[in-house]
């Protein structure tokens, strides 16, 4: 996954460890969070405070982080047999050799009967997986956010898929959408309510009770998918 060039590692507790530190104007004293789904920190600091006094803090922080790190669900990989979610649905990943198979679907992967085949060498199948799952999501977001947008009469710039972290979609004022890629595991009605979200945006740069309301009128199941995202986001993380 894409992430901020670590800073410098350290060893916690005999673990390497990224660390990310990022200055903030207005800080007034360091902060640190775990950088989801990663063996990594971000410390924020105020602006001119030594590199050493951040990386003491870090140190000294050091069960808090081992702790936390822990409770991080373990990394998924895409492998031949292994079981994913397709918006929120489970399918098992079924490799089919590209030279000897006698299949006369045509194309790379499909979908069928819960399951996700896919042509592939061994060597190239998580590459293949993760391919497919973004063009897939992309199409799923496409669809759903020009059918949202059009029906508050509002134009969208650009859409594109982000290898985000900390967020799940987001909207800048020139009108382009983002959106993580991850939200290809989690069930549909999640996916529809994260591009309602960001749509909404378009007409209200703001979390106002008017914008609420119109997310309201877009999606169905906000509050449903604003708990689920809240329990199982780490768990869309975890997958590579």
């Amino acid at each position: 996954m894409a992430l901020p060039q670590f800073t410098h590692t350290l060893d916690i507790l005999g673990r390497t460890v990224g660390v990310v530190i990022q200055t903030h104007p207005t800080s007034k004293k360091l902060s640190l969070r775990l950088i989801a789904g990663e063996d990594a920190v971000k410390v924020v600091s105020p602006p001119h405070c030594p590199e050493r006094e951040i990386l003491d803090f870090v140190v000294r922080q050091k069960d808090w982080i081992a702790d936390r790190l822990n409770q991080q669900p373990d990394k998924k990989s895409y492998q031949a047999g292994d079981i994913i979610p397709i918006l929120g649905r489970e399918h098992k990943i079924i490799r089919i050799d590209p030279i000897n198979n006698n299949t006369r679907t045509k194309g790379s992967a499909w979908l069928k009967s819960e399951q996700l085949f896919i042509k592939s060498h061994p060597e190239h199948l998580p590459r293949r997986v993760k391919d497919f799952l973004k063009k897939e999501v992309r199409y799923e977001i496409n669809l759903r956010a020009q059918e949202k947008a059009t029906s508050i009469d509002k134009k969208i710039t650009a859409i594109r898929l982000k290898d985000t972290t900390s967020r799940w979609g987001s909207c800048s004022t020139q009108g382009n959408l983002n959106f993580s890629w991850r939200l290809i595991f989690a069930p549909e009605e999640v996916l529809d309510y994260v591009v309602a979200h960001e749509v909404a945006h378009l007409e209200h740069m703001n979390h106002s009770a008017a914008f609420w309301t119109l997310v309201d009128q877009l999606t169905h199941a906000r509050i449903w998918s604003q708990k689920w995202l809240k329990s199982n986001g780490s768990i869309l993380l975890s997958y590579s």
